[in-house]
Order: C-alpha cells, then sequence, then structure tokens
C-alpha cells in the first residue's frame, strides 16, 4: 500500500472520531473543537450556532408600568384570544355607610309579656265589672235609706265595705298594667312597648309569625338615627348579598360587647336565626355623592385587596386598587377611575397572571 492511501484512510478514521465526539459534546465545546480543525479564510473559527441560525426570538415581555400603574400590553388578536372582555363605566351615586354589628333577638320574653299584659287587662276587666255593681249597689242602698231610712246601718256598712274592695282591686289591676309596661319600656323601648300592648299591632305579628325578625344594631359612630335611615344587614358580612332592615326605635340596654349606642330594626327572616351575629351597613348623613360603578365582575384578588383593569389604549389595560366601598352591584368610586375607559369584566384573572408571569424566573436561570 503506498503512503497516499495510508494518508487517506488515517484522515478518514479521524473524520469519523471527530464525528463521534462531536455528537457526545456539549453544542459549545463541539463549535470550538470543529473550529480547531476548521479554520476560516481570516483566521477566525465558525460555530456550528453561527452556520444553524441565531436562536429563537423570545416573546415580548407584556408587563410593564404606565404612568407609575402596574400594566399588561396585549394585542387585539391577543385579546381575542384571551376572551377579554370590557364594559362602560356607569354614573352612579352613593351614600357613605358606616360597618356595624348587631344580632337577631329572641323575641319570646316579648310575647311572654304580651302574655301577662293580657292577663292583667283581663283582671282589670273583672275588677271594673265587680267595682260598677258594688258602686250601684251602695247607691241605690243609699237612695232609699235617704227616702225612707229603712236601710240597716250594718247592711250599709256591708255594702259600702264591698264597694271600697272592689275599688282597691281595680286600682291594684291598673297598677299592675302600668309597672308592666314601665318594665317593658326599660328593656323593649317605647315602640315594641306600645306594639307589644296594643290593641292590634301589625308589628308585632309580622315577629310572631317569623315573617320578619328583631335585629339589635349596636352604632358606635355617635349619629342619631331616625325613621328614615337606611340599613343593610347580612350575616356572612357579604355586602352584595344585604338585605334592607326597617328602622324601629331606639334601644334602651346595650350590646354587651359592643359597648355602644343600639337601635332596634325590622328585617325579613329568610335566612335568620335568632341568636345569629350580623354584619349591619348604616347610611351616614343625608347628602349622596356622584362617582362610578365598577361592576363586581371586574375585580380580581391581589394581596388581599379587590382590583380592576382599565384599558387605557387600544393594547394597554392598567390595574387599578378598589376602594372599600363595596355596594349592591360592585364598588362605588368617586376618583381613580374614568368614565372614558372601559374596565374588564372577563379575562381579568388572566390580565393579573400575565403581569406577574414575568416575575417567575425561568428554571434554566441562574
Amino acid at each position: 500500500m503506498t503512503v497516499v492511501p495510508k494518508l487517506l484512510l488515517g484522515l478518514l478514521a479521524l473524520a469519523i472520531v471527530l464525528a463521534a465526539l462531536a455528537m457526545l459534546v456539549p453544542a459549545q465545546q463541539r463549535s470550538a473543537l470543529l473550529a480547531a480543525f476548521n479554520p476560516s479564510p481570516n483566521g477566525t473559527a465558525e460555530s456550528e450556532t453561527d452556520e444553524a441560525g441565531e436562536d429563537e426570538e423570545e416573546p415580548p415581555q407584556r408587563a410593564l408600568l404606565f404612568d407609575g400603574e402596574p400594566a399588561v400590553k396585549l394585542t387585539p388578536k391577543e385579546q381575542r384570544r384571551s376572551g377579554i372582555r370590557m364594559a362602560p363605566l356607569e354614573p352612579t351615586s352613593y351614600r357613605a355607610e358606616d360597618r356595624v354589628y348587631g344580632e337577631v333577638i329572641n323575641i319570646l320574653p316579648l310575647l311572654r309579656l304580651r302574655a301577662r299584659f293580657e292577663q292583667a287587662q283581663a283582671a282589670l276587666a273583672i275588677a271594673d265589672a265587680r267595682l260598677q255593681v258594688s258602686m250601684q249597689e251602695y247607691e241605690r242602698l243609699r237612695g232609699l235609706n235617704a227616702l225612707a231610712s229603712v236601710i240597716s246601718a250594718g247592711r250599709m256598712r256591708q255594702a259600702q265595705s264591698h264597694w271600697e274592695v272592689d275599688q282597691a282591686q281595680h286600682s291594684a289591676s291598673e297598677a299592675r298594667i302600668a309597672n308592666l309596661r314601665a318594665q317593658a319600656v326599660q328593656q323593649w323601648g317605647a315602640v315594641l312597648t306600645a306594639a307589644t300592648m296594643g290593641a292590634d299591632s301589625e308589628r308585632l305579628a309580622r315577629l310572631a309569625n317569623r315573617d320578619d325578625v328583631l335585629l339589635r344594631l349596636s352604632v358606635t359612630s355617635g349619629e342619631a338615627l331616625s325613621s328614615a335611615t337606611d340599613a343593610f344587614v347580612d350575616a356572612a358580612g357579604n355586602r352584595r348579598e344585604a338585605r334592607e332592615a326597617r328602622f324601629i326605635s331606639v334601644a334602651p340596654q346595650t350590646d354587651a360587647l359592643a359597648q355602644g349606642e343600639t337601635f332596634f330594626f325590622a328585617a325579613p327572616a329568610d335566612g335568620l336565626r335568632t341568636g345569629m351575629r350580623l354584619s349591619a351597613w348604616i347610611a351616614r348623613g343625608d347628602e349622596s355623592s356622584a362617582g362610578l360603578l365598577i361592576p363586581g365582575a371586574a375585580a380580581v384578588w391581589y394581596a388581599g385587596r379587590p382590583w380592576a383593569y382599565v384599558r387605557v389604549d387600544d393594547q394597554l389595560f392598567a390595574r387599578r386598587m378598589l376602594p372599600a366601598a363595596n355596594i349592591p352591584g360592585g364598588w362605588f368610586v368617586r376618583d381613580g377611575f374614568s368614565a372614558s375607559e372601559p374596565v374588564v369584566i372577563s379575562g381579568g384573572q388572566m390580565l393579573l397572571s400575565e403581569e406577574f408571569r414575568w416575575q417567575i424566573p425561568e428554571e434554566d436561570d441562574d
């Protein structure tokens, strides 16, 4: 075998070994190895990655800050694919509210008071009938005795005694009713006392039939309440699900826990049980404030607070914090939002995920 074939066989074997090594080593080391055996005309090595082209371009970062607010940028196509839907903000009015607490009162003592009052009334009626009979008998005998002196002194004294006894029993019955009324006022107030001891009280009938329940709300704001005061209550503390409660009167006894001013209200009994603790919202003042209504569907929760995304241009959505004024239908806002910026009502959670996705490091990052 000549020298030339041997040289060719050696080069072929070396090429096979280099190819095998190239399949086993990482790309960067493989490029350096190949560059050592394949120099370029200008003396620089060409890497395999240069021959294959640049790596795929990373997608653009969508999370950014807009006027100091966290925001997410999506193209119209991405918005459609993500199911983003928006709604305009509607003007509304709102009366500021105080959140207070209360409970559903057991009205069994009130019903027992009603029974005692009816018994006292029956005793008074009997005493009144006896008094009328004994008084008429005494007046009749005294008239006869004045005309003919036919009535003995003993019989006259007996008739007078019966009349005086019946008069005392009548007075005692009246005093018993007055005492019951005074006790009721101390515990229930004048309005509920009148409802309990009235001849026909629709309010007491609704409470007794559990069409309504009696509430006692504790107010610490110091504001006076009246029959025009609006209140809304809910056992779960959800303002949007709260039902309206009607003002009854001032309550004479405070709550042992709250130690504030207390007031009686009545509310529909559905879902409420005796002894249940409630959250309540009572309107503060008589004036309403103008603002915008953020739909409840727009809220996304982050860090324990509600937020909403608004569209500030065709591709940019800014995240803004919602206030604590949670009203039926959503949130009431006076500033921070504009009627010209629609709010996201569907897809807000996706925007929140996209915003924070860029803060999560990749697994291959150092």
